[in-house]
């Protein structure tokens, strides 16, 4: 059995940059790997190009379009590893990804999900490096896990939902920060392509609506929640001018202001998303 099985869907991938994706995961230090190559019903010839590889581990699968989410999800019940890559078909990795990652998750059993920090290139050039520890809040500011350059636990995995277009990735994040720990290494591993066929780009309004649909999910998910209860009834009840609610006595939740009749509630004492007057 493979100690690692590697997701990587393709769909339409321009030649040139599925040649550097695939050779960058055959090109690892660490070998012992499962490579899926999931073909989302490609009309050019991105099924060419696979199959010019002969390497034993790559295993090709092709399927009709459906999306992202239900290829990831055939993916998922596929995969025989005890850890699960992901990877996408315009990026690239850096040869030392595997190893480095999978020493720290074998030297943490704590950690269930790992991502990196990474390097946009292409029309674009940054530096993006999520922080180390990832927390409930953290996650519900946005997203901190770049998807092309995480591997998870087989153990705590779940399966993508489809219903979330283009933010799919964020509401599994959404869920497993409630059962497992969430890291980044600070190694810049994954060089993210960036260009005008990003998703980020071309389906932009889309993603936002998705993102949105995840965060209210996060927040309802700490109003139901009795851990919670108090920071949520001071909210509901609390009369004061100016009051920080914090969890534990030091992460601050809410700040609650009162000014001229109108009180307005800021999560995490910065984003105003309540407010009432009189």
């Amino acid at each position: 059995m493979p100690k690692v099985s590697v997701l990587m869907p393709v769909y339409n991938t321009r030649e040139e940059w599925l040649h550097e994706a695939i050779e960058s995961i055959l090109n690892q230090t660490f070998t012992d790997f499962e490579f899926l190559i999931l073909d989302d019903g490609s009309t050019n010839n991105a099924a060419d190009v696979i199959k010019s590889y002969s390497d034993k581990r790559i295993k090709y699968i092709y399927k009709e379009n459906s999306g992202i989410s239900d290829t990831l999800n055939l993916g998922i019940s596929k995969a025989k590893g005890e850890y699960i890559a992901r990877m996408d078909s315009d990026d690239i990795s850096l040869p030392e990804r595997f190893a480095k990652q999978i020493e720290y998750m074998d030297a943490h059993p704590e950690v269930g999900v790992l991502g990196t920090s990474i390097q946009v290139f292409g029309n674009k050039e940054e530096l993006r490096s999520p922080q180390k520890n990832v927390g409930y809040l953290d996650m519900m500011r946005q997203s901190q896990v770049a998807h092309p350059a995480v591997i998870i636990r087989k153990s705590v995995m779940q399966n993508y939902n489809p219903e979330y277009e283009y933010a799919e990735d964020y509401e599994l994040w959404s869920r497993l920060i409630k059962i497992t720990k969430i890291e980044n290494l600070p190694d810049a591993l994954l060089r993210y392509r960036w260009s005008g066929e990003n998703v980020s780009t071309q389906h932009a309004k889309t993603q936002a609506k998705s993102t949105a649909r995840v965060k209210q999910n996060m927040l309802d998910f700490l109003s139901n929640n009795p851990l919670y209860q108090d920071a949520i009834n001071d909210i509901t009840h609390g009369k004061t001018r100016r009051r920080t609610v914090k969890l534990f006595g030091t992460l601050p939740l809410f700040l609650i202001k009162t000014k001229n009749s109108k009180t307005t509630w800021y999560l995490f004492n910065i984003i105003p998303f309540f407010q009432i007057k009189g």
